[in-house]
């Protein structure tokens, strides 16, 4: 048995860089094509706290993460009751400069939500695929349905539409978050985590450390 510590090297003082440094690395392991998922956690009046998978969408022109969702959906309606949010991306199997592979978590801790502006949604919904296009026009997240009936609603659908535009629905949207803390860990094979934590202080810039696992 053997027991080391991890320890992160060299980040930047801007939380944003290393992340975007951190996604690059991580993104070496996939397929082409690839698409990085976050979890999104919510307050939510019934449950208290609900958790999801989305998928991240990129960085907004300010340097915020952002996803893309609908206005039925319930993770639009606990953002829109509170907009208060956490963030975590879940990286594995991450190779360093010296081919060590290292997993990544990364955090944006009291995160405030923001719904981006609907002059920015035309130009997101050109982006989406095929399917993604038609699921926001025929598909009542959350709600009790039969296959058949759906799958009939989507080839008429497709049939519908085939080469034509698909126009975006009102539904349509995104939220960006802007965090308080941003939290990265970094961990190896039989090691203690390490972590670096930037805070937010009150002049708007970072201050980072290390903090304990």
């Amino acid at each position: 048995m053997t027991s080391s510590l991890a320890k992160i090297e060299d980040f930047p003082s801007d939380p944003v860089e290393f992340f975007k440094r951190i996604l690059q690395e991580a993104a070496k392991g996939h397929p082409d094509g690839f698409v990085q998922e976050m979890n999104l956690a919510t307050v939510d009046e019934e449950y208290g706290v609900l958790n999801r998978t989305v998928l991240y969408r990129g960085l907004t022109q300010d340097n915020c993460v952002f996803y893309i969702t609908h206005r039925y959906v319930r993770n639009f309606k606990n953002l829109q009751a509170n907009p208060q949010a956490c963030i975590t991306f879940y990286m594995p199997d991450v190779k360093d400069g010296a081919g060590k592979q290292n997993t990544w978590q990364v955090r944006l801790i009291g995160a405030t939500a923001v719904e981006l502006a609907q002059s920015e949604m035309d130009a997101l919904w050109a982006k989406e695929n095929l399917a993604a296009q038609i699921r926001g026009h025929i598909c009542p997240c959350g709600e009790p349905i039969n296959y058949d009936e759906l799958k009939a609603k989507h080839d008429q659908f497709l049939q519908d539409h085939r080469g034509k535009s698909i126009e975006r629905p009102a539904s349509y949207t995104a939220w960006k978050f802007q965090p308080q803390r941003w939290d990265f860990l970094k961990v190896g094979l039989d090691q203690i985590a390490d972590r670096v934590q930037y805070r937010l202080q009150k002049d708007g810039k970072w201050a980072s450390m290390h903090v304990s696992t």
